[in-house]
């Protein structure tokens, strides 16, 4: 007992023992520590083959699955902050793939993106709140008029910002299903819920769609991939695209040893620092020994 009766000493004796049990009991790895770590070991695929391998379509095919989870996860994030680091870190990175690219334009750092979607995130979710599917089609009629300029404009062009809104469209999902609660449970005004929720998921799967089928013809107009190479490429990202349909945040099923846990939570945790490192440093690599390049 812990209580105002409980002597001072023993309050501060069981309140060590709780904070020492707070730091003893291992904590879970959620979902999203495990999408996080398969994308930053794409980018890091996609990197070292751009950087420094010769015929490097193999590694594009892989490596250029790594940037819709992450504008998957920037959607599905209820976070409105703009990290500041996001913002210098996206300049610094922006000014060095110029200085490799003779100092020419080139479109600004991911990260930049990135800030421009958790900006634009709230002002989105309300349209689809209040406007349902009108506001989803025009979104995405948007989006599709603008892929031929976005590219310049932002990292990734629409093709990023479409998988942002299946994101959002699948916390949206997420978030309605739980309102609804248990079969059995749910409230006087489920059958408007369930009819919002029906909506949601079917929009969630046409972003999907939309969103995989624009980034693959973009991909393979940017890269022309040959057939075996294109054919896995559809079939990763298929899969991806299937996985992120199931995505809860949420602790994992699968709880690896402590060990392995660690490394995850901290990926997790640090991914777009890890990003930053692995770009900023192949960039300065190769304009310094640009032998290395293929």
């Amino acid at each position: 007992m812990t209580g105002p009766g409980c002597p001072k000493a023993l309050r501060a004796c069981c309140a060590n023992k709780t904070e020492l049990n707070r730091f003893a009991t291992p904590q879970t790895v959620d979902n999203t520590d495990w999408l996080k770590t398969a994308a930053i070991i794409l980018v890091a695929i996609d990197h070292f083959g751009y950087f420094f391998i010769e015929n490097a379509d193999w590694w594009s095919v892989f490596g250029r699955m790594a940037a819709p989870p992450f504008f998957f996860l920037l959607g599905y994030a209820r976070t409105r902050t703009v990290p500041l680091y996001w913002i210098w870190l996206g300049v610094i990175l922006t000014l060095l793939d110029s200085w490799n690219a003779n100092w020419t334009w080139v479109a600004p750092n991911i990260l930049l993106s990135f800030a421009l979607i958790r900006i634009a995130r709230p002002r989105v979710q309300f349209l689809l709140q209040h406007y349902g599917w009108v506001a989803f089609a025009l979104l995405i009629f948007v989006l599709l008029a603008v892929l031929p300029i976005a590219a310049k404009i932002v990292d990734y062009g629409a093709e990023g910002w479409l998988w942002a809104l299946f994101g959002l469209c699948q916390r949206m999902y997420v978030d309605s299903r739980s309102a609804i609660g248990p079969v059995g449970t749910a409230q006087s005004s489920a059958p408007s819920t369930q009819a919002i929720t029906e909506n949601l998921g079917l929009m969630r799967l046409l972003a999907c769609f939309v969103a995989a089928v624009v980034y693959v013809w973009r991909e393979q107009l940017e890269f022309s991939f040959s057939q075996i190479q294109l054919t896995t490429f559809v079939i990763g990202l298929g899969i991806l695209s299937i996985s992120l349909c199931l995505f809860l945040r949420g602790p994992s099923r699968i709880q690896p040893l402590e060990s392995v846990a660690g490394a995850l939570r901290f990926i997790g945790r640090r991914t777009l620092e890890i990003y930053a490192i692995q770009l900023g440093g192949s960039e300065i690599i190769i304009n310094l020994a640009p032998g290395l390049a293929p």
